[in-house]
C-alpha cells in the first residue's frame, strides 16, 4: 500500500501551531518552590502535562497522567512503539530578545522556550500520530506517546514510569529530542562535586548556576578592590580574554559570559571560572588559576580527561553550578563520557590530577550504543532520507544524553537537521515553522514503518 505521507499530515498543521502556542505559554521550568506529592516537579511543569492530557483526550487518546511524572497519550494493542518528548524546559534569562513564554513568529522563525527542545518536536509528532489515528492507521500495534516532566534535571519522570509504574517496554522507539539524521550513540553522563578547601580573597559567600548541564554564564561577587585599582586590574583581564564581559562598580564585579548545552561547553564562556582566575590573578592564587586551566576547554586535557573511542572523538565537563561557603568552593561538573570509559575511573583521575581537596561521584550514567544495522536504525534513517534528500549526513554519536537512556530499544531521531542552530538552552531559542512542519511528515512515517516492524517482531 502507498502512502503519502506529506499529504495525510498537511491537514493538521494549523491545529499543531496552535497547540504549540499554547504548550509554549507554560513556564514548565522545574520549580522546587511548588513541588508536592501531586505535582513532583512545581506548578509550571504539572500544568503543561495537564495540557498534554487535556489535548491528547481530545485528540481521541487513552490518557494516563502516570502520578504527574508523566502523561502517558496511547491508541491501539500489540507491540509497543514508543515516542519520548518532554514538557520540562531549562531555565531563561532576562536578556530574550522576546518573551520567552510567548511563541513568537517572525517569518520562518518561532521564538519560544522549548520551541525546539522539546516542545514543538513533541507536538510535531503528536500530530503525526493523529493522522495516523484518523486513516486507522495504527492497526496491530500500541503507539504510546510520553511526554516527561523532568528530562532536563535528571528524568526522574522515566525513571518513575518504567520502575516505580511498572510500565513495559517497547518493542521500538524513538525520541525527538536531538538530531537528524538520527542518533546511534549517547555518552554517559555523569554528574560530580569537587571540592577545595580555600580562601578567595575577600569573598565570602555565593551560590552560581541554575542547571547543571548550561554553562555558567552570570556570576556577580562583592567588590574585593579598590576603586582606584579595579578599572586597571578588569582592563589587564580583559584584554587578555576579551571573550568574557566585566562590569564592576564600589560594589560588585559581574562577570558575564555564554551559555552553552552542557554537551558541549567549548561553546559557550563560562562566567564562573573566569571570575575564579580573574580572583586568582589579582591575588596571586595558583590554585585558582589552575582550576581555570583544567576546565577552560570543557575537554580535559589539561588532567588527562579527554578521552576517546571508536565511535566518540573527546569527552566533556561542563561547570553549570558553583558554590562557596565556609571557605570551602564546590564545582558541580556535568562530566559526558565515551563507552569505554568507567565514570568511577574517570573520578579517580581527575581528583588526582586537579589536586581537589574531596571528589564525589553524585550520579552515574552508561553509554549507549545501537548497532548501526539493526531494524531500528536502518529503518528510522530510510525514512529521514526520503523525507529530505539528505544521502551525504552521518549517522551519529553524540555527547548529549536523551531519554533514549532511560527506556530500551530506542534511539534519539532529530529534531535538529544538519547545519541548524535552534539556540537550545541558550537565549532565543527557535524552531523554523519549516522544519516543525518537516517533522510532522517524517514522525508519521516512522511511526507507521516501526508498528508495522512491531507487528512483525516475534
Amino acid at each position: 500500500m502507498h502512502l503519502d505521507f506529506v499529504k495525510l499530515v498537511d491537514p493538521y498543521k494549523t491545529k499543531a501551531l496552535e497547540s504549540l502556542k499554547k504548550l509554549i505559554s507554560f513556564n514548565s521550568v522545574d520549580d522546587e518552590t511548588t513541588q508536592t506529592k501531586q505535582k513532583p516537579f512545581g506548578e509550571g511543569v504539572y500544568n503543561a502535562l495537564d495540557y498534554i492530557a487535556k489535548l491528547g483526550e481530545e485528540l481521541g487518546f487513552k490518557v494516563d497522567r502516570c502520578e504527574n511524572y508523566c502523561t502517558e497519550l496511547s491508541y491501539g494493542e500489540g507491540k509497543i512503539v514508543d515516542v519520548y518528548a518532554h514538557a520540562d524546559v531549562v531555565p531563561v534569562s532576562k536578556t530574550w530578545k522576546t518573551n520567552p513564554f510567548e511563541l513568537v513568529i517572525d517569518g520562518d522563525y518561532m521564538y519560544g522556550r522549548g520551541a525546539a527542545d522539546d516542545k514543538g518536536p513533541g507536538i510535531s509528532a503528536l500530530y503525526a500520530a493523529k493522522a495516523l489515528l484518523d486513516n486507522n492507521l495504527i492497526d496491530g500495534y500500541k503507539l504510546r506517546i510520553i511526554f516527561g516532566g523532568n528530562e532536563e534535571k535528571g528524568s526522574r519522570c522515566l525513571e518513575h514510569y518504567f520502575h516505580s509504574l511498572k510500565k513495559e517496554y517497547p518493542t521500538y522507539g524513538f525520541t525527538p529530542d536531538a538530531d537528524f539524521p538520527l542518533i546511534y550513540g549517547e555518552k554517559s553522563v555523569s554528574f560530580y562535586e569537587a571540592k577545595y578547601k580555600i580562601n578567595l580573597n575577600g569573598v565570602t559567600k555565593f551560590d552560581f548556576g541554575s542547571a547543571s548541564n548550561i554553562v555558567l554564564d552570570k556570576c556577580k561577587i562583592n567588590c574585593f578592590l579598590d576603586k582606584d585599582i579595579i578599572a586597571k586590574k578588569v582592563k589587564k583581564y580583559q584584554k587578555k580574554h576579551p571573550e568574557i564581559t566585566i562590569n564592576y562598580d564600589d560594589y560588585e564585579i559581574e562577570f558575564i559570559g555564554k551559555p552553552s548545552h552542557g554537551a558541549h561547553p567549548w561553546e559557550g564562556v563560562n562566567a564562573g571560572l573566569h571570575m575564579l582566575n580573574f580572583i586568582g590573578m589579582v591575588s596571586k592564587n595558583k590554585v585558582l588559576q589552575k582550576i581555570y586551566k583544567d576546565y577552560f576547554d570543557g575537554r580535559g586535557k589539561n588532567f588527562k580527561g579527554d578521552y576517546s573511542s571508536e565511535f566518540f572523538t573527546e569527552s566533556s565537563y561542563c561547570i553549570g553550578l558553583m558554590k562557596y561557603c565556609d571557605g570551602v568552593l564546590t564545582l558541580y561538573v556535568n562530566m559526558r563520557l565515551p563507552e569505554n570509559v568507567d565514570p568511577e575511573v574517570a573520578c579517580e583521575n581527575i581528583k588526582k590530577m586537579t589536586k581537589c581537596d574531596e571528589l564525589n561521584l553524585l550520579s552515574k550514567g552508561e553509554a549507549l550504543i545501537q548497532k548501526p544495522d539493526s531494524f531500528l536504525v536502518k529503518t528510522l534513517h530510510d525514512v529521514y532520507v526520503k523525507h529530505t534528500n539528505d544521502t551525504q549526513s552521518k549517522i551519529l554519536a553524540i555527547g548529549g544524553g536523551t531519554y533514549a537512556k532511560e527506556t530500551k530499544n530506542t534511539i534519539a531521531f532529530g529534531p535538529t537537521f544538519p547545519n541548524r542552530n535552534y539556540h537550545i538552552h541558550e537565549d532565543d531559542e527557535y524552531f523554523l515553522k519549516s522544519d516543525f512542519e518537516k517533522c510532522m511528515e517524517i514522525y508519521a512515517e516512522a511511526i507507521y514503518r516501526l508498528g508495522e516492524g512491531a507487528k512483525n517482531e516475534k
